[in-house]
């Protein structure tokens, strides 16, 4: 049988045209195709004046989809800043990690720690539904893993068209499938979400993603890559074109009849490879086998290297013919940008290298030493050792463009939130229950006895006398209780010189409200459970 868990042979690639840097300074004018990719003309304008040059096709890749609006929130930076501007110190006294990681710690006390976070996944979700919403599930879980944590929950708050436009079935039974689908095959409850249909969300669905994690103070782990001569691995699944311009060609723009269809696009999950890399991860955790790590979701590799090396104290240096491949005919530009899922990147001492591929063996996890932490402050990045990438990581991954776009509220805002359900024609004509309307009297309820402390199992003049119709025959015991609950008290009262003739009426679940007593709570009932 094939080892396939030690560092395995590349796949044999195509021979390609290289756009090499060297060629990039000595041909300023070749055509390049930034609009395609999603790039503007200021913003291709400004990759040219930060290199010196034109970017290679690789380097317009790695622009492309880390200055998206998906990955760069280049026209929300502005207002989503205010929350690190705003926070005080009372309000970070407890937070353990914030804003810059895959997502923020909180303290629990007692040395452990939650981890959580939301993300959208609108477009996919759109395109392909199922795949869309089954991969948001997935990238945001990594988010929880990268951050040393062991996943334990996802939630979803999702929003769709009108519900009954003919399209919103697609997309909501779809969402919903692939939603639970991930999840549930993760072992993962989800243990809340809501659903609001409404036309304003009919071309842009938003289906959004929450996973929560648990972690001891110690074991968290942050994306950077630091320490000269450390290695840089991938491992988990396999690269593949699924996914390539995700971030930038599909996430960024909307959809009509009149362009191609974009289910390239969308990212295919594995839920099952994602639970064997939960393990793996948590393994190398705790023999604390890594210095830093980094999932890989939207810009694929193009994210984890810039993010890696940029948060570093460093560079880094990534030969790209080392990546396993699914599919041997991917350019150099389309593996940087491939949005395959269940991959995850890593920063390892040489120390630990026997010991990281021996938990890759035991969890039979692929893996690929793509190349080093470095000191020079750049992100190189070669094919057959050619350079095809030399950029400063911190502009491809931090100083993307940022826009301060106009806003104003919308004239159609207040008939929109004026249109909202308050009651219907029968609530206007139904009567208000009578001012000192009191539930029928006990005598006609269903007898049940409990004895007081000195009475006998028959006595009806304990702490309870009576079982109201709205509830069960079935009573729970009431031994060791200190407080009866306020339907369990007996009604009407009986005032007496100890206890208070206040009352106060409680609105409950049932048609009208009913009055509840609240004298000092009764002293609990010795027998173990009520006779009837």
């Amino acid at each position: 049988m094939t080892e396939i868990n030690s560092v395995v042979e590349p796949v044999e690639t195509k021979k390609f045209n290289i756009d090499t840097v060297e060629n990039a300074a000595k041909t300023p004018d070749t055509e390049l195709p930034w609009a395609e990719l999603g790039l503007k003309q200021n913003e291709f304008d400004e990759v040219v004046k930060v290199l010196g040059r034109r970017p290679t096709g690789a380097e317009l890749a790695m622009y492309s989809v880390m200055w998206s609006e998906h990955c760069s929130y280049k026209s929300s930076k502005n207002h989503l800043r205010q929350f690190g501007e705003k926070v005080t110190d009372e309000m970070k006294k407890d937070m353990l990690v914030g804003i810059g990681e895959n997502a923020g710690v909180t303290n629990l006390g007692d040395g452990w720690a939650v981890t959580f976070k939301i993300e959208s996944h609108n477009s996919p979700s759109f395109v392909e539904p199922y795949q869309g919403a089954a991969t948001g599930i997935g990238g945001i879980v990594r988010d929880i893993i990268s951050m040393g944590a062991r996943p334990v929950a996802v939630m979803d708050p999702l929003r769709f068209g009108a519900i009954d436009h003919p399209d919103t079935a697609r997309v909501m039974h779809g969402a919903v499938a692939g939603i639970g689908g991930y999840g549930n095959s993760l072992g993962l409850p989800n243990i809340g979400g809501e659903m609001v249909f409404d036309s304003v969300y009919q071309g842009n669905p938003l289906v959004n993603a929450l996973a929560v994690g648990v972690m001891r103070h110690e074991d968290i782990r942050l994306a950077n890559a630091s320490g000269k001569g450390n290695k840089v691995v991938l491992f988990g699944a396999r690269t593949g074109g699924d996914g390539i311009g995700g971030a930038s060609v599909l996430a960024s723009e909307s959809f009509d009849d009149t362009k191609p269809s974009k289910r390239p696009a969308v990212q295919v999950g594995d839920p099952f490879a994602e639970k064997v890399l939960i393990e793996c991860c948590l393994e190398l955790f705790k023999g604390s086998l890594v210095e830093g790590i980094q999932d890989l979701g939207a810009a694929g590799i193009s994210c984890a290297t810039s993010e890696l090396a940029s948060n570093g104290d460093g560079g880094m240096e990534v030969e790209l013919t080392s990546v396993l491949l699914r599919d041997p005919t991917l350019t150099p530009g389309e593996i940087l940008m491939s949005e395959s899922q269940e991959r995850m990147m890593a920063v390892v001492t040489p120390e630990n290298i026997a010991a990281f591929e021996a938990v890759m063996d035991k969890w039979a996890v692929e893996y690929s030493w793509l190349g080093e932490v470095t000191d020079t402050g750049r992100l190189i990045i070669t094919w057959d050792g050619v350079v095809i990438v030399d950029v400063d990581p911190r502009t491809v991954a931090h100083d993307g463009p940022v826009y301060d776009r106009p806003y104003a509220r919308p004239s159609w805002q207040d008939s929109v939130q004026a249109d909202s359900f308050t009651g219907s024609v029968q609530d206007t004509g139904r009567p208000p229950p009578p001012r000192n309307w009191l539930p029928p009297s006990p005598s006609s309820w269903p007898r049940r006895t409990c004895a007081a402390r000195t009475g006998s199992p028959t006595s009806t003049t304990g702490t309870w006398a009576a079982t109201p119709p709205w509830r069960s025959r079935t009573m729970p015991a009431w031994s060791g209780w200190t407080r009866k609950p306020a339907w369990a008290l007996p009604w009407p009262p009986t005032p007496t010189a100890a206890t208070p003739t206040s009352i106060r009426t409680t609105a409950h679940s049932w048609r009208w409200p009913r009055p509840t007593a609240t004298w000092p709570p009764p002293a609990p009932c010795p027998w173990p459970s009520a006779t009837a």
